[in-house]
């Protein structure tokens, strides 16, 4: 810095440099801000991770809904199985997903936690230990250098008062010239005056030259000693800005899944079962399973026996059942007349196959017991709903119609009851409530 003299004119400069008196501060929060960043960096890792922790469970409650979905639904064979793949595969990759996320916070946010713990120390009294140290060696830098532009500013603002005094001095003086009343003395004692203070701006001026002398000549030990503290900043910053980088790429390398060699051969075999799926296959399994293909048992003579027919009847209300579930779009009663197992069902021709239930009540030589007839009994139920028999030896009724139940609900949520007309047969039990 160069000697200042008074009225010379100097080239803009910031207010805010690093060597102006307390700027060094910008620094030193610097430090406390990489210690937030410490705790940002590690909750941006932890939310992460918490993301991927959920997206594997929600793929994995995707697959378990959907293999229910699979093994009770209408696909089959082989676009069953291939299907199948792909929820399997999902249940890998839900898998690879909460590994990344264990991975990501128990190696990834641990060394964060660590790293800060060991590099930002907490005092007693709050605050850090190395933004105070940085703080003093700072300050201590600059004390020097501060008192001497103090000196300064104090011989500056000295100095321009003796100037603003000579100048008032010297405007006195030239009134009074001016002024052909004033005695002499006056006069005289004017010059006096602006003779002094004349004297005493030279002495100012004096001593604000010899401050920024003085000032000058510290500059570039204050300089030097301001770098060496703010080299200490920027090496404490790279070991922060380096280990935050390492950080990052630690994390990308866990999140990146197209890196894991088993990925891709993940895919390539669910790939693979796709391609197997055969549509010629799977039209000739169900051709087999529940097409011309499949086994018939012909009508053949045979004697009765009411207590095997009773039996038969129960067996084939649960295979109604079960296949009305398990088969889409195949009529439960067809699927029940017509299945091998079913002996009671092969009696009759399959063109005339008696109705389900028809073929419960057909226990004895006695006429249809629901033909219409005087059945007397029963107990008074209402109709909830309007309901429209499907089958011959089904009621037909509107809500609030009044019916006699005969026999409690079976297995299969149906009734026998009458109506007050005397017409006997099968209702829905839900339709019903009781008087």
């Amino acid at each position: 810095m160069s000697s200042y003299n008074y009225g010379e004119e100097h080239p803009e400069a910031p207010s805010d440099s690093f060597y102006e008196i307390g700027q060094y501060k910008r620094t030193v929060t610097r430090v406390d801000n990489g210690n937030k960043q410490c705790d940002e960096l590690a909750a941006f890792l932890k939310e992460r991770a918490m993301i991927e922790e959920n997206y594997c469970k929600n793929i994995k409650a995707w697959g378990t809904k959907y293999t229910k979905i699979l093994e009770k639904g209408s696909c089959y064979h082989t676009l069953q199985e291939a299907w199948g793949s792909m929820i399997k595969a999902s249940e890998k990759i839900a898998e690879m997903h909460l590994t990344i996320a264990k991975e990501v916070t128990s190696t990834d946010v641990e060394e964060v936690k660590t790293w800060k713990k060991s590099n930002y120390r907490t005092l007693t009294l709050g605050g850090l230990k190395e933004t105070k140290n940085f703080a003093d060696e700072f300050s201590k830098a600059q004390k020097p250098w501060a008192k001497l532009y103090k000196k300064v500013v104090d011989a500056k603002k000295s100095y321009y008062n003796a100037c603003k005094e000579e100048k008032s001095a010297q405007t006195q003086e030239n009134t009074a010239k001016s002024d052909s009343t004033l005695p002499p003395e006056k006069v005289k004692k004017l010059q006096e005056l602006v003779e002094k203070k004349g004297l005493e701006r030279q002495k100012q001026k004096d001593k604000y030259e010899s401050a920024l002398s003085d000032l000058d000549a510290g500059n570039s030990r204050y300089m030097e000693e301001m770098d060496l503290v703010f080299t200490k900043c920027q090496d404490f910053e790279h070991d922060r800005l380096t280990f935050f980088k390492k950080i990052l790429l630690s994390a990308e390398g866990h999140l990146d899944i197209s890196s894991r060699g088993d990925l891709k051969q993940l895919y390539g075999n669910v790939h693979n079962s796709l391609t197997r799926a055969d549509v010629d296959s799977d039209l000739e399994w169900w051709r087999i399973n529940h097409g011309p293909g499949m086994a018939m048992n012909w009508p053949v003579f045979e004697e009765y026996d009411s207590e095997r027919i009773h039996m038969q009847r129960n067996i084939s209300k649960k295979q109604s059942a079960k296949a009305s579930k398990h088969v889409a779009g195949v009529d439960a009663i067809g699927t029940a007349q017509f299945t091998q197992n079913d002996e009671f069902a092969t009696s009759y021709p399959a063109n005339n196959a008696p109705d389900e239930h028809t073929a419960a009540w057909s226990d004895d030589d006695q006429s249809n017991p629901f033909a219409d007839h005087d059945a007397e009994g029963g107990v008074p139920v209402q109709a909830l709903y309007d309901y429209e028999g499907a089958e011959e030896d089904e009621l037909s009724f509107s809500a609030g119609d009044r019916l006699y139940r005969l026999e409690d609900e079976d297995e299969q949520g149906w009734c026998k009851g009458k109506t007050d007309n005397g017409k006997v047969g099968l209702y829905p039990a839900n339709y019903m409530k009781d008087l």
